[in-house]
């Protein structure tokens, strides 16, 4: 019996040593509330935190082109050449002085078709052209010849291209009088106004 209990004193004083003492403040009535079960994450210095949750996506905002196409007259600021019908072109004729003249109704075209007396008057709708004459004025001697050569709008204004034609030294001629003339109709693009430009060339003869 002695040899029993000098066996279970070492073990008891083991247990007493090895075991975990609490003790509870008396007195305390703080209430901390419950516990978390799940221990904090801990990172250590080899690990990094998880990165946050990237933000949604923003959705892209539709960028629209005004692809309308827009027709009608071309602006002032723009220049176009217009279209030349020509009539006729003449060097015997009534006109004996140089002129430069744009032609917008059938009352002035009647007169200078008169004056011109070349033959029958051709129709010209007023409504839609325009007559555009220019006559080189009284000739010494047959090769001279004028022409309206080009016909642009630019801002609104017709720009009339007028070239002059004169014989070279070289060249033979006739020793009648001329009186060069020629007559185009344009369409009526309701320009402001118009100007002339005028160019001066030698016909070259061998």
């Amino acid at each position: 019996m002695i040899a029993r209990l000098v066996y279970l004193i070492p073990v008891a004083v083991l247990m007493a040593c090895g075991g975990t003492t609490m003790r509870v403040a008396e007195g305390d009535s703080t209430d901390y509330g419950p516990v978390a079960l799940a221990p904090e994450p801990e990172y250590g210095p080899d690990s990094a935190a998880p990165a946050p949750a990237p933000a949604p996506a923003e959705e892209p905002q539709a960028e629209w082109t005004d692809t309308t196409t827009q027709q009608g007259y071309a602006p002032y600021g723009s220049s176009a050449t217009v279209q030349i019908r020509r009539i006729g072109q003449w060097t015997h004729t009534g006109i004996n002085e140089r002129r430069r003249l744009v032609i917008r109704d059938a009352n002035a075209w009647a007169a200078f078709w008169s004056e011109l007396g070349v033959g029958d008057r051709p129709e010209v709708d007023f409504n839609r052209d325009l007559v555009v004459a220019v006559a080189a004025g009284q000739q010494s001697s047959g090769g001279h010849e004028v022409a309206v050569d080009k016909v642009a709008q630019n801002n609104g204004e017709l720009i009339i291209e007028v070239v002059e034609t004169a014989p070279g030294p070289n060249c033979v001629t006739t020793a009648a009088l001329t009186q060069p003339v020629d007559v185009v109709v344009v369409p009526n693009v309701n320009a402001r106004g118009w100007s002339f430009v005028e160019r001066k060339e030698v016909r070259g003869c061998r």
